[in-house]
């Protein structure tokens, strides 16, 4: 879920708001180095100018401002880069990838990396600090390893562990297995993004109905039905709530438990600290602790239960079923219940 981002149109009236300011804090930034103000150029520029605009997420700003201080510390440190912003060639950044690549990178992380970069060269041309984007010809490394041979989901019998844990875990506090169930629930058995969870809140859940209303990538709304089981545990998550002291009346479905931010909105990192103890728990491998396994899992068992990639796409939110073709692919027994088949069809004929 994407939220406007407070002070942004104050920010607009101020540092970026004319051509001659964008110009003149950009080239001190890029002849400092200066990570911050750098990063801040790079958002905006991403708000107003980006295909997405405004509705680009908070993740996706979050890891392109990491990427951008990846990138400044290869072109070296502020007092004497070996690399100014302003004499960048191709070049510069196909060492910087197979610099990556060399450290052991994945494929996937050099080219979320580049993307980051890129946006930051895009960034100071839109500033008049750059007359071209150096990088704009540079292609990420690909990746030989297939999608679905990369991205695991949970087995049938993986997945009703794990939604067994927070009872387990917590049976001594009833508000965090509650809570916890469901988190584990939306994202696995619903299939809901980890921004798209956390972005919940009440009043987007109908118990009479059955529906629950997401906000999903893009902007884009979609209802999504509730079954019986996830029915009844957000039925007993918001009986539960209410024990919560929630300042300013936080409507927020999923709220935090612990620390200073108790009552508050869960975070996302917060949702993946709390994914992550249940999938240690489980043994899982590090690589699947990721809030996305449960969506993955979501699509597979979807996938497996319908044979209909429409129904799937639609249900997870994929503005194409080309999307949603992974979690066939994911699906080993869908293979081989096809091989079968054709040995059985082939026993007939002979």
């Amino acid at each position: 879920m994407t939220k406007a981002v407070p002070g942004l149109a104050l920010q607009l009236a101020s540092k970026w708001s004319s051509p001659e300011n964008r110009r003149r804090e950009g080239l001190r930034a890029a002849h400092a180095q200066d990570a911050g103000t750098l990063i801040d150029l790079t958002t905006t520029y991403m708000r107003l100018k980006s295909s997405r605009k405004g509705r680009t997420s908070e993740l996706t700003l979050k890891a392109y401002a990491e990427s951008i201080r990846q990138f400044l510390q290869f072109t070296g440190p502020p007092e004497s880069p070996s690399r100014a912003l302003n004499q960048l060639t191709a070049e510069d950044f196909e060492v910087w990838l197979l610099t990556m690549q060399e450290a052991g990178l994945k494929p996937n992380t050099v080219k979320r990396h580049l993307y980051g970069a890129r946006n930051l060269m895009k960034a100071l041309v839109w500033a008049n600090v750059l007359k071209a984007d150096p990088s704009a010809g540079v292609s990420p490394p690909s990746d030989p390893t297939p999608a679905h041979a990369k991205k695991r989901a949970l087995t049938q019998t993986q997945i009703r562990e794990l939604l067994a844990l927070p009872a387990e875990l917590h049976a001594g506090d009833g508000l965090r297995a509650s809570r916890d169930a469901l988190l584990l629930v939306l994202g696995g058995t619903l299939g809901l993004r980890a921004a798209e969870i956390v972005g919940l809140d009440v009043g987007d859940v109908d118990l009479t109905g059955g529906s629950l209303t997401v906000r999903g990538k893009g902007g884009k709304t979609r209802v999504v039905p509730l079954p019986a089981g996830v029915k009844a545990l957000l039925g007993r998550w918001l009986v539960a709530r209410r024990a919560v002291t929630v300042d300013g009346g936080n409507p927020a479905l999923l709220v935090s438990l612990s620390g200073v931010n108790y009552g508050g909105r869960l975070s996302t990192d917060g949702a993946r600290f709390i994914a992550h103890t249940y999938y240690r728990h489980l043994g899982l491998p590090p690589e699947m602790w990721g809030l996305h396994t449960l969506r993955r899992t979501a699509g597979t068992h979807l996938y497996r239960a319908t044979r209909d990639l429409h129904v799937v796409a639609d249900l997870l939110g994929h503005a194409s079923v080309t999307t949603s073709a992974i979690y066939a692919k994911m699906d080993v027994d869908v293979r081989r219940e096809a091989v079968e088949a054709m040995e059985r069809l082939r026993a007939g004929e002979e």
